[in-house]
Parts: structure tokens; C-alpha cells; sequence
């Protein structure tokens, strides 16, 4: 349970670092945002990723907490870069 405890903000966080960036707004949205929201969303997601660093170091310690994290860390990248990659797939099936 703690895994997924620490996945989960990870997985969040990448997802709103990627839409903080204009071009990929631009994909997803098919509109850009203001740029305060852009901030908004690059804060929500460093912070995301930093209460999953947080969850790993007081759940499980600090050192193992944070080869742990990384791990997640590292899986949750691998998982936003393939969701973007087929965004149009994604797209299609919610629309």
C-alpha cells in the first residue's frame, strides 16, 4: 500500500509538469494557458513529487525511502512519456 502511496503523487505530479508546458498544452488542450496558471501547475506538480518523497522517507525511512522513491519515480516518468506519446489514442477514446 505504501508503494501505491508513493506512485500515485509521482504519476500526478509528472502529469502536471507536462501540462505545464506550453506546447504540450497545445497538444492536450488545443489551447494555451495563461501563464499563471502554467505556474500554478509547474508548483502543484514539484510539490506532487515532493509529497511522494516525503510519504517514501516516513514510510519506509529515509535511505530506503529514497531508492524506493526513485524507483516510482523513474516508473511514473516511463508512464507520462508513453501517455503522451499516445495522446492521440488517448484523445480519440474520450472523445
Amino acid at each position: 500500500m505504501i508503494h501505491l502511496a508513493i506512485l500515485i503523487p509521482n504519476l500526478i505530479g509528472f502529469a502536471l509538469l507536462l501540462m505545464a508546458m506550453m506546447r504540450h498544452q497545445q497538444d492536450w488542450l488545443r489551447r494555451k494557458l495563461p501563464e499563471r496558471t502554467s505556474m500554478t501547475l509547474r508548483r502543484g506538480g514539484f510539490a506532487a513529487l515532493a509529497l511522494g518523497f516525503m510519504v517514501a522517507g516516513l514510510g519506509l525511512g529515509w535511505a530506503y525511502g529514497a531508492v524506493v522513491w526513485f524507483g516510482w519515480l523513474s516508473a511514473s516518468a516511463v508512464l507520462t512519456l508513453t501517455a503522451h506519446t499516445n495522446r492521440d489514442r488517448i484523445l480519440r477514446l474520450f472523445s
